[in-house]
C-alpha cells in the first residue's frame, strides 16, 4: 500500500474533482475505472472524506489534461481552466492557420511578460 508521505491534502480536490467531472458529464463510477477506484471512493474523495495518492492525481491530471497545480495551488481558479480550455480548443482547431496560432501565442506571451512586469 501507500505510505503517508504519498497521500497529500489538496486544497481543494474535492470541488476541483467534482467540477472537472460535471464538465466531462461522467458518472463517478466512469472517473473510477480511469482512476482504479469504486464509485463509492470517488463519493468520498468529492466529499472530502478521502484524498489521492500521488500516482492517482497524476492519473487524473492525464485524463483531464490538467497541470498538476491546478489541484495544489488554491489561486488555480475555474476561470483560468476555462480560459486554459478555449486556448487549447483554439490552437487545436483548423480554423486558424499556423500563422494565426504563432501570433496568438506571442500575444499571450506578451500579456503574460508585461504582467510580470508591474
Amino acid at each position: 500500500m501507500y505510505s503517508e508521505e504519498d497521500y497529500v491534502m489538496y486544497l481543494g480536490l474535492r470541488d476541483k474533482v467534482k467540477l472537472l467531472r460535471n464538465r466531462r458529464r461522467l458518472k463517478q463510477d466512469n472517473l473510477g475505472k480511469v482512476l482504479k477506484l469504486s464509485r463509492s471512493q470517488i463519493s468520498n474523495l468529492e466529499s472530502g472524506r478521502r484524498n489521492l495518492s500521488l500516482k492517482q492525481l497524476e492519473k487524473l491530471c492525464e485524463y483531464f489534461q490538467v497541470d498538476m497545480s491546478y489541484f495544489l495551488m488554491s489561486e488555480t481558479t475555474d476561470s483560468c481552466l476555462d480560459l486554459l480550455e478555449k486556448a487549447k480548443l483554439l490552437f487545436k482547431s483548423k480554423e486558424l492557420t499556423n500563422t494565426q496560432k504563432d501570433d496568438l501565442f506571442t500575444s499571450i506571451m506578451k500579456i503574460y511578460l508585461d504582467s510580470k512586469d508591474k
